[in-house]
């Protein structure tokens, strides 16, 4: 028998990762937003705060916080910068998912991770899931949210390709259509990881 099933879900920007963590959540998985913890090392009570500060001075707003648009608007826009991030984010993500996932039980632990092949972060789990969306889908739903196409293209710049998480990944879950379709999926993988938890 697994004691824990660590499953990291990964997939290109807009396909869908947190609507397939939210499916998980309510089937009973524990998840771990690496977003999440990558913003709390923004804040001032961050050991990389003033690491980040010198990197991104200009990204401080008059409170003297990090305003993440302004990161992002650098980020993409100069990937020297952005692997300077990377360097110093990375690493401390990378231990913050390891002591979480300690905490839990026999559990389906699900830890989205958007650059999780791209960070090396498949060491930490125990099967791999990538999300996919047809690309006329996912730029209606980005535009919905107020993205313009430059910078969703920027953004996947920044990225491996989708379609190679798909092919490096162990399951592929196709957020093309309605929820009610991705959830049908998500419950099929759920129904399997129930069984390799048994040690079925």
């Amino acid at each position: 028998m697994v004691q824990r099933l660590i499953v990291g879900l990964t997939g290109g920007f807009g396909t869908g990762k947190s609507t397939v963590s939210r499916l998980f959540e309510r089937l009973g998985a524990k998840v771990i937003d690496a977003d999440r913890i990558a913003h709390r090392a923004l804040r001032k009570n961050s050991p990389l705060f003033k690491k980040i500060v010198a990197l991104f001075p200009e990204a401080l707003n008059a409170r003297g916080q990090f305003c993440r648009d302004r990161i992002a608007a650098r980020v993409f826009s100069d990937p020297r910068k952005r692997k300077r991030l990377e360097a110093l984010i990375h690493p401390y993500v990378f231990r913050e998912i390891q002591r979480k996932t300690k905490t839990f039980g026999k559990k389906v632990v699900i830890v989205e991770v958007p650059l999780l092949f791209e960070a090396g972060f498949e060491s930490l789990c125990d099967k791999v899931i990538a999300v996919v969306c047809d690309r006329p889908v996912k730029m209606a739903r980005l535009g919905a949210k107020g993205y313009s196409p430059a910078s969703v293209k920027a953004r996947e710049r920044a990225q491996m390709k989708e379609s190679l998480k798909a092919q490096k990944a162990d399951f592929v879950i196709d957020n093309s259509g309605s929820v009610s379709k991705t959830g049908r999926s998500v419950e099929r993988l759920w129904e399997r990881f129930g069984r390799l938890l048994k040690g079925e």
